[in-house]
């Protein structure tokens, strides 16, 4: 299917508008147009490769070389012919700017769908995985060491988990055992 960069720019600021992340547009694009993740990341924020390279100069001005259009056309045809391939620090410094994790960049076969296990721990009330950073609700419960409001906790169904370092005189941290179907990230907290 033939797609325009016009046709995308105005669909993914529909997207936005419905509340679509950029990590699911470039997901979406990449499984319904084919294209590889660092074209699909790019193109969900609405950017040609000149935007983008402004966008990075502007972010790192003074440290290295500034990017063009053709930098990014380098990334963005590896492994192909003529590309190059983008280093670590290129990855994360391109994740930053497309707001995703650098992993996302890559393209390739994802294996953790062998996996039989499920990644979605929001639903799982009392899950430990919140203080791994899973769940992103911040809320104020009013217990936080000391009093005042929650800025150390995050939500889930459950209540919360201190994410906080424990003092001398904290009591030992309780992990909730694992449910039906099983939390095995609480087994790996602390």
């Amino acid at each position: 299917m033939a797609v325009s960069v016009a046709g995308l720019r105005a669909e993914s600021g529909r997207l936005r508008a419905l509340g679509w992340s950029y990590r699911g547009i470039a997901l979406e694009w990449q499984r319904r147009y084919h294209l590889n993740a660092r074209v699909a990341f790019r193109f969900a924020h609405g950017w040609t490769q000149e935007e983008a390279a402004r966008r990075w100069n502007v972010r790192w001005s003074g440290e290295g070389p500034p990017k063009t259009g053709k930098s990014f056309s380098y990334w963005e045809v590896w492994p192909g012919r003529g590309g190059r391939a983008p280093s670590t620090r290129t990855l994360t410094r391109l994740a930053e700017l497309y707001l995703c994790r650098p992993g996302d960049l890559l393209d390739g076969e994802d294996f953790g769908r062998r996996d039989a296990g499920s990644d979605d721990l929001s639903g799982q009330p009392g899950c430990a995985a919140v203080s791994m950073g899973v769940s992103g609700d911040r809320h104020d419960c009013g217990s936080r060491r000391g009093g005042g409001p929650c800025v150390e906790h995050e939500a889930d169904a459950g209540g919360c988990v201190d994410r906080a370092e424990p003092g001398p005189d904290a009591p030992a941290p309780v992990i909730p055992a694992p449910r039906a179907g099983g939390c095995a990230a609480a087994e790996a907290v602390r």
